[in-house]
């Protein structure tokens, strides 16, 4: 999943089925740390949580430049230039694999990703101040 050049969302194969399987390897993990089927310590889980922040980081500068996309282009006023505008835009911010969806299913994998970590070290607070707080950065 991973670009030449390192960087994750610069490959093009972010796809609907590639973060609806991992999706569901996350939920998998989740569950198993909220089991108690998966533990790790807080030191083990610091490099990995610091991880999910700066794709995090990374996953909001994409989410604005995805509002731009999806927005429609200005392609003339005639019909054709309409419509083709019309597709694009759909393209953008409508189809399962638009830049739009998978920017969002990523957003909430890798919160659930950390919400995971967390549990795992026993550094997960059910407290919705917590939640909010660490929306708040997001």
């Amino acid at each position: 999943m991973l670009a030449p050049d390192g960087g994750m969302f610069t490959s093009g194969g972010l796809s609907a089925k590639v973060i609806a399987d991992t999706t569901a390897a996350t939920h998998e993990l989740l569950n198993a740390a909220k089991g108690g089927g998966f533990k790790i310590s807080e030191e083990g889980v610091k490099p990995m949580r610091d991880a999910l922040t700066a794709v995090r980081t990374k996953l909001e500068s994409l989410t604005e430049v995805s509002f731009v996309l999806a927005q429609a282009p200005q392609l003339g006023d005639h019909p054709y230039g309409h419509t083709v505008a019309a597709h694009d835009q759909k393209g953008a911010s409508e189809d399962a694999n638009s830049a739009g969806r998978v920017l969002e299913e990523l957003r909430n994998m890798v919160l659930e990703a950390d919400e995971a970590l967390a549990r795992a070290a026993g550094v997960y607070q059910e407290n919705e101040g917590h939640a909010v707080d660490a929306m708040k950065g997001f």
